[in-house]
């Protein structure tokens, strides 16, 4: 969902350029040591937010409202499978970068991001029990989410390629925090309007147990979306080429 943002974030402190033609002049020189590595980086956040609705390609980061997710899967085993296709996130250019810090040598990194809305929708497919609903529809899905706080901790090793040392991002950590959501499940029984209407009531009155199911979808969108962007730029430019002494 959400998870080309961070690494949008992450890269945004590159000094050299994503295009031969050097560094937009929008993105300010950060030094990887000497300097206060973790302000800037919050300072370039600062300075490309404006510009993430529309994208900014100059830094592989595309457009923001709507982030588009080719799919999200949910896989319990027998009790409960769910898939996501076609995902769009709206409002995710609107955020709070509360905190990042950044550590090269040992290769770590830990962000906190705050989020005060976002909207997904998608088309899902569900088949299976969730907490005491027997479900198995398709349809459109529409959820909003207030006050989301996710805390993401990376993890990067390096390698060698062509005599000069690259950087791959893994996941070591994620965890996301949603204060309130509201969730729209469109035909879920089919054409028995009635019973989607309750059932969309049932799940919304027990929201607090459907957030803990959805969770680990939403972190695994998350950590996707980081890492497929995170890992393009890295093994396309080497370290000493995206940071400066």
């Amino acid at each position: 969902m959400l998870k080309q943002l961070f690494g949008a974030i992450l890269v945004v402190f590159a000094w050299d350029a994503v295009y031969s033609k050097g560094i937009p002049s929008f993105i300010h020189l950060c030094k990887r040591r000497g300097g206060n590595l973790d302000q800037c980086v919050l300072d370039n956040a600062g300075v490309i937010q404006p510009r993430l609705k529309k994208g900014v390609p100059e830094l592989f980061i595309p457009p923001m409202d709507p982030l588009v997710i080719p799919e999200a899967t949910l896989d319990s085993g027998d009790r409960f499978k769910a898939t996501f296709k076609n995902i769009q996130l709206f409002h995710a250019d609107d955020f709070k970068l509360e905190q990042f810090k950044i550590d090269l040598d040992k290769g770590r990194v830990n962000i906190l991001i705050f989020f005060p809305r976002l909207r997904i929708k998608s088309d899902y497919s569900v088949n299976g029990r969730l907490l005491i609903l027997q479900l198995n529809g398709h349809g459109p899905a529409d959820g909003n989410y207030t006050n989301i706080r996710t805390t993401l901790e990376l993890k990067g090793t390096t390698f060698t390629k062509n005599n000069k040392e690259y950087m791959k991002w893994e996941k070591e950590a994620i965890d996301i925090k949603i204060e309130k959501m509201q969730l729209q499940f469109d035909r879920i029984f089919g054409d028995n309007e009635e019973l989607n209407q309750q059932t969309n009531r049932v799940i919304n009155e027990n929201i607090d147990g459907i957030v803990g199911e959805l969770q680990p979808v939403i972190e695994g969108v998350v950590a996707d979306f980081v890492f497929g962007i995170l890992n393009r730029i890295f093994s396309k430019y080497s370290v000493n080429e995206l940071f400066v002494d």
